[in-house]
């Protein structure tokens, strides 16, 4: 096995090695804090109890709608230009730093006068906790403006050392959690501890990015190049607002609208949902440059290519939809006690926003393939709006419950109904119908089937 691995290592390109390790990289780091957050964050939720955690939950949301204007924008665009002019690369940095700093600052004022005002309006009981609450919580968006370090690393396709980084900040992180949780610490102290997770980040970003011989000495602001990234980035603030409105938007209405106790287990109930969502993309992320080649081989290839990649997705979410549903009740009850009974019921509705997420994810690589990501922004402001409506009608009925009808209407219309009301992705809303009803066709199925045994023949 060893000598098979080396000899198909020669074998690979230089440059196809460092993307693949780069991607690996990315992968083990997903895969690593996704389980080291969800086993943490379960000690931290029964900690903190429903209202605490509710409280936090809703705090972090509503900052989370004010750090897109800290991002600007920029992260894409940034790393695009460092790897274009890399005689530029210092006062690049140093100017993308300058501009998220002064819009970091601004999100933070932003955010604080929001909850206030919000606060008012509600009447809320809790306005001085939740005020400090936030205050907390928007004081560690400062420390996001290292992430230029990590434009960098990406530039030069090394994600190794910024993982490494990460991965420490992530592991220490859950230690000081768990000593919170046995010094028997209030809310306040994990809110604080989303500051000391930011500065723990931005060092270790720095300790890599001088062992790399750089110096942020160097960073040099430049008017110039600030205009043309302003100028670049700005449609990508107003989709990134859209995106962020479309998935923070239902705690935010909900602890506005509701209690905080609702949110607490609206948003225990989402994490077992939310943690699916990362395989649609390292799925199409790998199959797309296959996509990219059949359709400049054949037209009628590229569509299959593409129906298969649909169905594929389906099939996953139906049966991680399924599981779930089935475990949903005595997950919840032995994970996270009675307190969070209500979890469940969310839960079962909320994993059928599964599919749409999947197909939408899918659909994107059309897309992309097809030049037509304008369309994409006009189908996340569709479900940005129609999330915002549904929520003002379903959560005064239902709570929970009914903001999580409303996230799952709001991503079928984002993912697939939107797709009806633009001619050119007719063909797409029709190969996504099928996908959805994948179930049914049997002789496709089949065929599927008889490929998986051919693949599984020849190894």
């Amino acid at each position: 096995m060893g000598n098979y691995l080396a000899t198909l290592r020669q074998r690979v390109s230089p440059g196809l090695r460092k993307i693949f390790s780069n991607f690996s990289w990315l992968l083990v780091e997903r895969l690593l804090s996704m389980i080291i957050a969800l086993t943490i964050g379960l000690y931290v939720i029964r900690y903190l109890g429903v209202k605490e955690f509710g409280m936090l939950s809703y705090i972090i949301s509503f900052v989370g709608l004010f750090d897109v204007i800290a991002k600007l924008g920029l992260d894409a665009i940034v790393v695009r230009n460092l790897v274009k002019k890399e005689d530029e690369n210092n006062e690049i940095i140093g100017t993308a730093f300058i501009l998220k700093l002064t819009a970091t600052i601004i999100s933070i004022f932003l955010s604080v006068i929001a909850i206030y005002y919000v606060n008012q309006a509600s009447n809320n009981p809790e306005h001085y906790s939740l005020l400090i609450l936030t205050a907390i919580v928007a004081c560690s968006l400062i420390f996001n403006i290292f992430d230029v370090i990590d434009f960098w690393f990406q530039s030069q396709l090394l994600s190794k050392p910024m993982v490494m980084a990460r991965l420490a900040q992530t592991i220490i992180s859950s230690f000081i959690k768990l000593i919170f949780i046995k010094l028997h610490l209030a809310v306040f102290a994990f809110a604080w501890l989303l500051s000391v997770d930011g500065l723990m980040k931005s060092l270790g970003m720095i300790a890599m990015y001088c062992q790399e011989k750089r110096s942020l000495l160097a960073w040099k602001f430049n008017f110039r190049i600030a205009k043309e990234l302003l100028e670049d980035s700005w449609p990508l603030i107003l989709s990134s607002v859209m995106v962020t409105i479309y998935v923070k938007i239902d705690q935010v209405m909900l602890g506005t609208m509701a209690t905080q106790k609702d949110v607490g287990i609206y948003a225990a109930a989402i994490r077992f949902s939310e943690i699916w969502y990362f395989i649609p993309v390292i799925i199409c992320s790998s199959v797309f440059p296959t996509i990219l080649k059949a359709k400049s081989q054949d037209q009628n290839f590229y569509y299959q290519r593409l129906q298969q990649l649909y169905d594929i997705l389906m099939w996953l979410s139906l049966l991680i939809g399924l599981v779930v549903c089935l475990v949903a009740y005595p997950l919840i009850h032995w994970l996270l006690g009675d307190d969070y009974k209500q979890s469940a019921e969310i839960l079962i509705i909320h994993i059928w926003a599964l599919p749409f997420v999947f197909l939408g994810v899918g659909r994107n690589q059309w897309l992309v393939a097809e030049n037509l990501t304008q369309f994409g922004f006009i189908t996340t402001t569709l479900g940005a709006i129609s999330n915002i409506v549904l929520n003002m009608f379903l959560i005064p009925i239902s709570q929970g419950v009914g903001a999580a009808i409303a996230t799952v209407i709001s991503y079928a219309i984002a993912g697939y109904a939107s797709c009806l009301f633009y001619r050119p992705a007719h063909p797409i809303l029709w190969m996504l119908t099928k996908s959805l009803v994948i179930p049914f066709r049997i002789q496709h199925n089949l065929h599927y089937i008889q490929q998986i045994q051919k693949i599984l023949q020849r190894t």
